[in-house]
């Protein structure tokens, strides 16, 4: 690989090659963060989650030129929080909303000193680089301040011991180290080498601040979301140097093995991962509100939007936080992943009721109107087995590049998951096959559902299942769901709901 080594000024050329630098160290990164993910739940995916979400904010700022390296930064900040995944990954973009606010706009360019002559130092500058650097140094410092102290706003109970300790203190390094106020910088100062010194403390430190944490202390690990930092901080450091196309020197990162994270207690907060763009909100009132029905909270400036996360049982609950006008990208996961599968699954329903039935069965869950294009693929890759099958339960949404398995509404899609399932190969075709089979009916109240089972039954003589989804409180759909049982005997009920759309939909297979 060509490296290309110069000094460099804090321009957009930096911070696309820091973006670019920093996405493939940490898609290098990733098993190794992963294997030590144990908080704030012991899910594994850490390193998967910044991976993509920096992979993100290197996109939005890959074709960005000829504007200040404030709105550079800020283009990666929010391309990173619109693509964050997970706790780890809003958090780092929240990192990444403070350090382009704290970087402030290009000033005009200082120049040489009238009355001196640019000779050069023993490093090669001359006094007019030496201010240049130094005047960079601070703006660096200012950044790695603000950074830091957006971080922490990102969470409503910020955890000492965590990635948030240590952006405090790489911040707290920079500033002592450049022995300056704003006014006055220290002549000579290298923003480089000033950072290089800053993250070596970090990374030298990690292992006593992990330990200050309980849950990191028990599992005799460091904290992966500190590490993740740490990795896109030596990306900085990289471009900062001018080195083009550098590696980032990982091997550092602690190796541990997946039974770390297996042996630690299931975190607390609930079942589920929701994530959703919200606008309109004002983000203290969101992380109130979130705070309320789960935990895990953390919510980052998408530009124009928040990006919210947080882990609760009741994903249906989260979403009647925000009214439906409000809020998009709505996904839905659940917290522990299962056993691997030949292939991944990804539901895209209407009705946030069905949004926990969806994701137990392990897909990742789009709710709401038509994703776009830029969402499927976004889930296809949450998936994480490299390639899915789509469930459309009638959204409408354009799935002409993906393995589909088309149903009319969530009732349909209900039933092509359970085939779905209980295909070894999660096979599209034992889908689509499922719904060939199947005979349908609506009905407006418990009475006339009874009446249109009865009439599916007797024209699939071969039924073994029914599946009644509702519209319904969910006490009164479980009260006429039995009487469809108790008539029924022969048959296996299943009840889901509530849906958008029918107050009752069945399905005789």
């Amino acid at each position: 690989m060509d490296v290309v080594a110069r000094r460099a000024r804090l321009d957009v050329d930096l911070v696309r090659g820091w973006a670019a630098t920093a996405a493939a160290a940490c898609a290098a990164a990733r098993d190794r963060i992963d294997a030590v993910n144990v908080f704030p739940v012991p899910d594994g995916d850490t390193g998967s989650n910044v991976a993509l979400t920096v992979a993100g904010g290197r996109d939005a700022v890959r074709d960005v030129t000829g504007v200040p390296v404030q709105s550079a930064a800020t283009a990666f900040a929010h391309g990173a929080a619109r693509s964050a995944r997970g706790n780890s990954g809003v958090i780092l973009s929240q990192w990444l909303v403070g350090f382009a606010a704290g970087i402030g706009d290009d000033g005009p360019d200082e120049g040489g000193r009238a009355d001196e002559p640019d000779e050069p130092d023993e490093r090669g500058a001359g006094p007019a680089a030496r201010d240049t650097a130094a005047r960079d140094a601070v703006r660096l410092v200012r950044a790695l301040t603000a950074a830091a102290d957006a971080a922490t706003t990102a969470v409503p109970d910020p955890q000492e011991g965590t990635v948030l300790t240590v952006a405090r203190d790489v911040a707290r390094t920079a500033r002592a180290a450049v022995g300056a106020d704003d006014d006055a910088p220290t002549d000579g100062a290298d923003p480089a080498e000033l950072l290089a010194g800053a993250v070596d403390a970090a990374r030298g430190d990690l292992r006593r601040v992990s330990a200050a944490h309980d849950v990191l202390r028990a599992a005799r690990v460091v904290d992966a979301g500190a590490c993740a930092l740490l990795v896109v901080l030596d990306a900085l450091v990289a471009a900062l140097r001018g080195a083009t196309g550098a590696e980032v020197d990982l091997s550092w990162l602690p190796a541990a093995s997946p039974e770390v994270v297996a042996g630690c207690s299931p975190g607390a907060g609930g079942a589920f991962e929701v994530m959703m763009l919200v606008r309109g909100v004002p983000a203290d009132r969101l992380v109130g509100a979130l705070r309320g029905v789960g935990d895990a909270v953390a919510v980052a400036d998408a530009g124009g939007a928040l990006h919210a996360h947080v882990h609760a049982d009741d994903p249906a609950a989260v979403l009647a936080l925000v009214p439906a006008a409000d809020r998009e990208r709505v996904v839905v996961r659940r917290v522990e992943e299962g056993p691997p599968a030949t292939r991944g699954l990804v539901v895209l329903t209407r009705s946030p009721g069905l949004a926990a039935w969806y994701a137990t069965c392990g897909a990742v869950t789009l709710v709401g109107d038509a994703p776009d294009a830029d969402q499927l693929a976004r889930a296809t890759a949450d998936a994480r087995t490299g390639r899915a099958v789509v469930v459309d339960a009638g959204t409408g949404a354009d799935v002409r590049d993906h393995d589909v398995v088309a149903a009319a509404g969530d009732g349909a899609a209900v039933v092509a998951c359970l085939a779905l399932l209980a295909d070894p190969d999660g096979d599209p075709a034992a889908g689509r096959a499922a719904l060939d089979r199947l005979r349908t009916g609506t009905a407006h109240d418990a009475s006339g559902l009874a009446a249109v089972v009865d009439g599916l039954v007797a024209a699939v003589p071969a039924a073994q299942a029914v599946t009644l989804a509702h519209g319904l409180d969910a006490v009164e759909a479980r009260a006429a769901a039995d009487v469809v049982a108790r008539a029924h005997p022969e048959l296996e009920v299943l009840l889901v709901g509530p849906v958008a759309g029918e107050a009752w939909w069945a399905g005789v297979d």
